[in-house]
């Protein structure tokens, strides 16, 4: 009787990755041998967030901007297991620090996403730098001192003209009959 044919092996089942809060454009969870310990990753378009620890916590976030090279180490054993270490070189003001996210599913991925957000950041970041924002009106040039003319002298006032006006004034009831007299002398002195 022939053997059976083997049956292949049963497949591991692999869960999805967990979908992205909103605004994350990557995260991962380190996955050590020990399975003990794996640091908690996030990067948003401005901060990566890391956190590890089993009895303590260290949670740090780093504005990307700063994020100054991003490389992949992975060890034989690491590559065997699909994981390896992103190393971050971060400025800080007193130096550079070396922040490790250590066994790091996809590190390529991640390599890539990093440096790419860090590059973007420094860009928008320069560009902020290079722009100048000026508000209310530009500076507009003095305008020519107008010297006041000399008052003239008055028209010459034409006596008819102002003996018609008063009596206008007289018959629209503005002014009283002893009013319009006293007027009409004025004028009629100055002929």
């Amino acid at each position: 009787m022939a053997p059976a044919p083997a049956s292949p092996p049963p497949a591991v089942p692999v869960s999805p990755p967990p979908a992205l809060e909103p605004g994350v454009l990557w995260a991962a969870t380190g996955q050590p041998l020990t399975g003990i310990g794996a640091g908690r990753y996030r990067l948003t378009a401005t901060m990566l967030y890391f956190e590890r620890g089993v009895l303590s916590t260290n949670a740090q976030q780093v504005p990307i901007v700063n994020v100054a090279d991003v490389d992949l180490r992975q060890s034989i054993t690491q590559k065997a297991r699909g994981v390896g270490n992103v190393m971050v070189k971060v400025q800080r003001p007193n130096g550079f620090e070396l922040v490790v996210l250590e066994d790091i599913p996809e590190p390529r991925k991640a390599v890539a996403i990093i440096n790419e957000t860090a590059h973007a950041a420094r860009l928008a970041q320069q560009d902020r730098m290079n722009t100048r924002h000026y508000s209310g009106l530009p500076a507009m040039a003095p305008s020519p001192q107008v010297t006041p003319a000399a008052p003239s002298a008055p028209a010459p006032v034409d006596p008819i003209a102002q003996l018609r006006q008063l009596g206008e004034l007289r018959d629209a009831g503005i002014l009283t009959e002893e009013e319009f007299t006293a007027k009409k002398a004025e004028i009629l002195s100055r002929l």
